[in-house]
């Protein structure tokens, strides 16, 4: 049977008593308003959870992935927005962990670490899920990059001081003429907009970014010229486990709440969840539930061993992110005409939900990657 260690329990802990002290209690308020997290990010940063898995040398906690994911799922069973909203410095220091020198580590992670916040800059307007199409275009002028293009749905942006930005260096390569830079928010050409208006997870701020002719230091080149298609890749094997388990914490609430709601809400005489159709629905919840967490789980854990996770994080992400719009819509269900109202939980968590299914990559990406993952080990397995 699968049980957390000493450490892994001790992180779910301390983010479980912070989720109920410091998260929960400000939920609702933040998503109605609209409202970025700056206070709740600034108590998380004093007690060490902003940062688990960025290495101690470099300010962070020295975490492996797997401790991290648990803390993100507990950060999201009180508020899916207020938990991407921590999520995305760690996912900001990843191309930087991953392809950055020495020095490039400790001034921007530095930064981060000590209260900035920085935003990772990939998806265009007409490039989402297809990194290799972005247009964004960063062309060598002497000792710099002139950089030059928009970027959108960029999560802490209207927070962050600076961006991590991939570019085209080299149009006609595709994919392989990708380069990361990071860029200055107060660089002359650059312009953040307003944080646009979001369905669900309103207390994480997300806004387009507008780069003309913005002058790029070379020295804030991460990794070599066109390793950036590379590297993000490897961000996403590092990311996609902890956006899937923030599905789980989506998914694990919407399972308390029903069960909640089912024990004593009566019909017919009895709580409801007497009623096998709902009893059912419950059922269903906590099983999905659990074996969404697992491969959460699952894919931290490879990764913190040193192996390649791709397959089992897009099974990790798919799964969970589905299950969660799934349970939602079950919790609302149970609910019934209390469930379409704002003033129950459930509603948000539905509203939430959603995005799970599409950002870092939408569920149908991550069925093309499972499909072809599954498809090269075969090919592998057949006889020279």
């Amino acid at each position: 049977m699968f049980q957390l260690n000493d450490e892994q329990q001790a992180a779910r802990d301390l983010a479980r008593e912070f989720t109920e002290g410091e998260i929960v209690p400000v939920a609702a308020k933040h998503d109605e308003e609209h409202r970025f997290p700056h206070e709740v990010l600034a108590k998380a940063r004093d007690i060490g959870m902003m940062h688990l898995p960025v290495p101690e040398e470099y300010g962070g906690g020295g975490t492996g992935i797997l401790e991290w994911v648990i803390a993100i799922e507990q950060f999201a069973w009180g508020c899916a927005g207020i938990a991407t909203s921590i999520g995305i410095n760690s996912l900001t220091a990843d191309p930087i962990l991953v392809a950055g020198s020495e020095a490039q580590k400790r001034e921007w992670i530095g930064r981060m670490v000590n209260g900035e916040y920085g935003a990772y800059a990939l998806t265009e307007p007409s490039a989402g899920s297809d990194v290799s199409s972005i247009q964004t275009r960063a062309r060598a002028d002497g000792d710099d990059y002139l950089l030059t293009g928009s970027k959108i749905w960029i999560s802490n942006a209207p927070a962050a001081s600076f961006f991590v930005v991939f570019a085209k260096t080299d149009p006609d390569a595709g994919r392989h003429g990708i380069s990361t830079f990071v860029v200055e928010r107060d660089s002359a050409g650059v312009t953040v907009g307003n944080p646009l208006p979001k369905l669900g997870q309103r207390a994480s701020h997300a806004s387009e970014i507008a780069f003309d002719n913005v002058r790029v230091p070379e020295e804030n080149r991460l990794g070599e010229e066109g390793s950036g298609f590379l590297t993000a890749m490897k961000v996403f094997d590092r990311s996609r486990p902890m956006i899937a388990a923030i599905a789980s914490g989506i998914i694990q609430r919407c399972l308390d709440e029903s069960l909640g709601w089912a024990m004593q809400r009566q019909t017919m005489g009895q709580p409801i969840i007497q009623h096998q159709a709902v009893s059912h629905k419950i059922a269903d919840m906590g099983m999905r539930g659990e074996a969404a967490r697992l491969l959460v789980y699952q894919s931290a854990a490879i990764i913190d061993g040193g192996q390649r996770n791709t397959l089992q994080a897009s099974y990790a992400k798919a799964f969970a992110s589905d299950t969660a719009m799934w349970a939602a819509t079950e919790a609302v269900q149970i609910f019934g005409g209390s469930g379409y109202s704002e003033e129950f939980p459930v509603a948000k968590l539905f509203r939430d939900a959603k995005l799970m299914q599409i950002y870092e990559g939408t569920s149908e990406i991550q069925r093309n990657i499972i499909a072809r993952e599954l498809t090269r080990a075969r090919e592998r397995q057949r006889p020279t």
